[in-house]
């Protein structure tokens, strides 16, 4: 008997309204999505889709005004904004597009940064940064800024970032958007090679080449779910 898959993320009905003006814009309708435990998903569509809506409230950077969102088991309705903040440092790892890192801190100051916020000691800290930057092949590169480093590795450093408080989830949003193609492969690559290590990752992308390299695809259209294809090569 095949065991029963664990689910990370469990959205039912999601409804995600905002005021605009005298006007009421919905940009989420019924979204219901799971995610399980070890999968990579991406989620594809235009602008204005309603996928960077989505990615916020996956990431608990907001939340839904209708619906239910269980993430890692934990009902996020149920949450105040500190259990919020909670999650987001411990459960989920952020990748961006425009890297966010801080232009005057080293790389391996920047991958510490989300074990500062845990209040790990110092010295635990670095050499969980340094064991991230080197799994990233950036071993040569610890005390280079940002500005001393290419795109694909500011990327790299960002990833390494993502992944040294062990979250239970990787969150993307279009992380090749800013790089050149080459690059960008390089960095799907690493997301595949993560994916095959049994990281749940969710990538946001607009790019049906990008979506390619996913097990599962998920495709938003006009705040809706229009498609969805588990398993490899999905588009």
């Amino acid at each position: 008997m095949q065991a029963e898959r664990i689910i990370d993320i469990d959205m039912k009905d999601i409804v995600k309204t905002y005021q605009m003006g005298s006007e009421q814009v919905t940009t989420l309708k019924k979204v219901s999505l799971q995610v399980y435990r070890g999968e990579f998903m991406a989620i594809i569509g235009p602008s204005g889709s309603g996928k960077s809506t989505l990615m916020n409230i996956i990431g608990c950077l907001d939340t839904p005004t209708a619906g239910q969102y269980i993430v890692d088991g934990q009902d996020t309705s149920r949450l105040n904004d500190s259990r919020l903040a909670d999650i987001r440092n411990r459960k989920i790892g952020f990748i961006f597009q425009s890297f966010h890192l801080l232009s005057q801190l080293s790389s391996v100051e920047n991958v510490e940064l989300p074990l500062v916020y845990r209040g790990m000691s110092g010295k635990q800290r670095r050499e969980k940064a340094i064991a991230a930057l080197v799994q990233m092949g950036l071993g040569e590169k610890l005390h280079h800024k940002p500005k001393q480093l290419s795109g694909g590795q500011q990327q790299r450093v960002a990833i390494a970032r993502a992944l040294v408080s062990e979250p239970s989830i990787l969150l993307a949003d279009e992380p090749t958007g800013a790089l050149d193609t080459k690059t960008g492969q390089e960095v799907l690559g690493i997301f595949q090679e993560l994916h095959r290590k049994g990281h749940t990752i969710v990538l946001i992308t607009h790019d049906p080449e990008v979506a390619e390299r996913a097990e599962s695809v998920i495709r938003i259209t006009d705040g809706s779910i229009t498609e969805e294809r588990r398993g490899i090569g999905a588009f």
